[in-house]
C-alpha cells in the first residue's frame, strides 16, 4: 500500500534499476536462444532497433514496448515480472455474476432510455430558449472507455487503451476520483487522467505506482496472455453500472430545479 509520506513499495522497487537489468537479460536470453538478431526482433515487435537495444542493456522500459514484447515471445508477465505490492482481493465483494445475457435482457426492459434522455433534453432545451440563454457546447461522448478490456491474442488491439479503461474499471469500483488514486499513486492528475484516455505511455514504475494506488496487482492492470476475459469483462460490466448509479444524484438535483422552475412558474 502507499504511504502519503513514505516511499511506495514501487519507488523501492525501482530505485536499483535491478528489475529493468533482469528484463533486459530475460529478452536478450530468449532472442538468442531462439537466433533472432536485434534486428529481427525489433521488426517483429514493430520497434526501432535502438530500443532493442536500449533495454538489453537494462535500461528503463515503457508499458506499450514491453508488451510489445510479450506478444512477440508470447510471454506470460506474470514469468518476468514481480507482483509489487500484495495483490487486493477487496473487490470479491462484489457482485460479479450478471452475465452478459442478463444484462442483455436489462437493458432490452429499459429499451427506451434513449427516449426519455430525449424527452428531458427538450424540456432543458425549451428552458434554456424561454431565457435565450447560450448552448452549452456539446461535451464529448466517453467513447475512448468502449474498448474490450480483455487481451486476445493474434489481434491488434490498442493496449495504453486497454490499460486505461482497467485503470477507470477499478478506480470505479472503489468509488475513487482519479485526484484521490493520483494522490495515492503518487503521480500528477494530468499524467494519471492521460494514461486512462489511453494517451499516454507509462513507464514500467508508472505502472506500478498506479497498481499500488488501486491497491491491485500489476497482472490485472496489464493486457496479456494471462488475462481472466471473464473476470474482466464482469469488472467492465459492474464498474458501467456503478458509473450509471452514480448519475441518479444529478438526475435528482434536475428534477429539483424542474420542480423549483415549475414552482415559480405558477405563483
Amino acid at each position: 500500500m502507499s504511504h502519503d509520506n513514505g516511499k511506495m513499495q514501487a519507488e523501492a522497487l525501482f530505485a536499483s534499476g535491478q528489475l529493468y537489468r533482469d528484463i533486459g537479460e530475460i529478452i536478450y536470453d530468449r532472442r538468442t536462444a531462439l537466433d533472432w538478431t536485434q534486428v529481427h526482433l525489433a521488426k517483429l515487435a514493430r520497434l526501432n532497433v535502438s530500443v532493442i537495444r536500449s533495454i538489453e542493456a537494462g535500461r528503463p522500459v515503457s508499458l506499450e514496448t514491453l508488451s510489445a514484447l510479450l506478444r512477440v515471445f508470447e510471454i506470460d508477465p506474470r514469468d518476468i515480472l514481480p507482483q509489487g505490492a500484495p495483490e487486493g482481493t477487496w473487490f470479491a465483494h462484489l457482485n460479479l455474476a450478471a452475465s452478459a445475457t442478463q444484462l442483455k435482457k436489462t437493458m432490452k426492459q429499459c429499451s427506451d432510455y434513449n427516449l426519455a434522455i430525449q424527452k428531458l433534453r427538450d424540456i432543458i432545451g425549451n428552458i434554456s430558449k424561454t431565457f435565450n440563454l447560450p448552448e452549452i457546447p456539446a461535451r464529448l461522448p466517453i467513447d475512448h472507455y468502449s474498448h474490450s478490456v480483455a487481451f486476445t491474442s493474434g489481434e491488434r488491439q490498442d493496449l495504453l487503451e486497454i490499460f486505461g479503461r482497467r485503470i477507470q474499471i477499478f478506480r470505479t469500483l472503489q468509488g475513487a476520483t482519479a485526484s484521490q488514486i493520483a494522490h495515492k499513486s503518487h503521480v500528477s492528475l494530468t499524467s494519471l487522467s492521460l494514461i486512462e484516455a489511453g494517451l499516454r505511455n507509462p513507464s514500467l514504475e508508472t505502472v506500478y505506482r498506479i497498481a499500488e494506488g488501486l491497491s491491485v496487482s500489476v497482472y490485472y492492470l496489464i493486457p496479456g496472455i494471462h488475462d481472466d476475459a471473464d473476470l474482466l469483462r464482469s469488472l467492465d460490466m459492474t464498474a458501467w453500472a456503478m458509473s450509471a448509479q452514480s448519475q441518479l444524484e444529478a438526475l435528482a438535483d434536475l428534477e429539483s430545479i424542474i420542480g423549483h422552475l415549475d414552482d415559480i412558474a405558477n405563483h
